[in-house]
């Protein structure tokens, strides 16, 4: 080969041989004889002897394929000497009468790619997560809005102690839920702001344990199975963070446990202050996982249950408890059970929350409400008119254009996704017909408002799920502001 050649030749980083029809090679790169002859000379031996330290052709070789279809086939391998995939490509050269003279072998390192590759993979992942949360999130949030306005209104019609426990649990539930939904949007874009809560991690466990009772206790029953609980929690530990985050990630792994005491077992929960840290320990008698189970445990969409399960638990577990400064362990073993273990920073004392006091509402307002959801309009409705205000409903929102035209209301609540116009376009009609009525807009989406959106239209913004006592809050600050504004305008 010409010097000039064999210059550029040698210099290409991935590896070239070129081969006889017999597989024997011929030429190799400098590459291709310092990583796979290391202090021997290539040349003159097979190609599969080099590359797969092989005493045949190899099996799975894409000369043939590349050779029958005229198209270049590349096969890429992991070598366990290197501990890194190569991509392989075979590039025939053939004689005047058409049969195979000589092949040229080009192999490349793709390791570093394939980890971009499925970086890149995992980002698409989690998009499309937050893609499909955001898609169901304002039907789910209008199925909890009812579920947390009927539990409030039941609490008001019942003095039952044990009634009242349920009813609360119900209601954590269901807020819960709706936090659950904007946790998954907001995966790959947590707010540290959230962070501020001083958290008792033992109420919060004994909590879940209540909430999971169904399927531990009951379903289990059911199933002819026990599963017992051994709980042993410190008193008074306390961790910086999100009760409802924590409360799901917990739930989550008490959910896995139970899945894999297939035949009963005993789940083991401690809680332990050492020092500044606090150790919570979640132990199962279960099925165990082997170790590539173990290490895909956190990806997004990954799953051992087949069907029955959508990927997102622990991976939805793993964000959690990075937001919130701490780190998580698994060991497990086949046949013996699983136990994971979460260090949490420890806080000494409890912050005193502030009670946040009772809105001060004297008036009654007529208000309509629009919303294309008629169990959120009699929710709603049934709730505000307890409280002695006037209320009327649409679903029609050319209806309701039709009917606040006629009559003045002091306060509209409108939805924000309704079909054949939005709830900021009905606004902004709304406000022109009567500027004086006061908006209140709701949603289920994660609402995203710019200051030029809500200008002129909206006076207040409500997201759903919401409590009652938000909505009395809410008109609350209405009743001031209108009378603010009527002292303003006084002589």
């Amino acid at each position: 080969m010409d010097k000039q050649y064999q210059f550029i030749f040698d210099h290409i980083t991935d590896m070239i041989m070129v081969c006889d029809y017999e597989y024997t090679i011929i030429v190799a790169n400098r590459p291709a004889r310092i990583v796979l002859g290391k202090s021997d000379d290539i040349v003159k031996q097979k190609c599969y002897q080099v590359l797969r330290q092989s005493d045949s052709p190899c099996v799975d070789c894409p000369l043939q394929d590349t050779i029958n279809s005229g198209v270049i086939i590349p096969l890429v391998k992991y070598d366990d000497r290197f501990n890194e995939y190569f991509e392989e490509r075979c590039f025939p050269v053939l004689n005047n009468d058409n049969q195979l003279d000589s092949f040229i072998l080009y192999a490349k390192n793709i390791t570093k790619s394939r980890e971009l590759e499925e970086k890149s993979s995992q980002m698409k992942k989690l998009s499309a997560l937050g893609q499909i949360s955001s898609g169901v999130a304002h039907d789910f949030n209008n199925v909890l809005t009812v579920v947390l306005g009927r539990v409030q209104l039941m609490k008001k019609l019942t003095s039952d102690p044990h009634l009242l426990k349920s009813l609360d649990m119900i209601e954590k539930s269901a807020l819960d839920g709706a936090s659950k939904v904007r946790k998954i949007q907001e995966f790959s874009r947590p707010n540290s702001n959230t962070m501020n809560e001083s958290v008792n991690l033992k109420n919060i466990i004994e909590e879940v344990l209540e909430i999971t009772r169904p399927k531990w206790d009951v379903a289990s029953k059911i199933k002819g199975i026990l599963i017992e609980p051994i709980v042993d929690l410190d008193d008074n530990i306390f961790v910086p963070g999100d009760s409802s985050d924590l409360r799901n990630a917990f739930t989550n792994i008490i959910f896995n446990a139970i899945d894999a005491m297939t035949n009963g077992g005993i789940l083991s929960v401690k809680a332990r202050l050492i020092d500044n840290t606090v150790l919570v320990e979640f132990k199962d008698t279960g099925i165990g996982m082997t170790e590539e189970t173990i290490e895909r445990i956190f990806d997004p969409f990954f799953t051992t249950k087949g069907v029955l399960g959508n990927g997102l638990g622990m991976s939805e577990v793993y964000g959690i408890i990075k937001r919130h400064n701490a780190k998580i362990a698994v060991t497990s073993e086949v046949g013996k059970g699983t136990t994971i273990k979460l260090r949490f920073p420890a806080i000494r004392e409890k912050t005193r929350a502030i009670k946040q006091k009772e809105p001060d509402l004297k008036g009654k307002f007529s208000i309509y409400i629009i919303d294309d959801e008629e169990y959120i309009l009699e929710t709603l409705k049934d709730f505000l008119f307890e409280m002695g205000h006037q209320v009327e409903t649409n679903t029609d929102p050319v209806k309701a254009i039709e009917d606040i035209t006629r009559k003045a209301y002091d306060v509209v609540i409108t939805d924000l996704g309704m079909p054949g116009i939005s709830g900021l376009e009905l606004a902004g009609k709304i406000k022109a017909i009567r500027p004086q009525t006061q908006l209140i807009l709701i949603s289920g989406w994660a609402l995203n408002l710019k200051a030029e959106d809500i200008k002129n239209r909206i006076d207040f913004v409500i997201n759903k799920p919401f409590s009652f006592e938000k909505i009395t809050f809410t008109l609350s600050e209405i009743e001031k502001k209108l009378r603010a504004d009527q002292s303003d305008s006084a002589p």
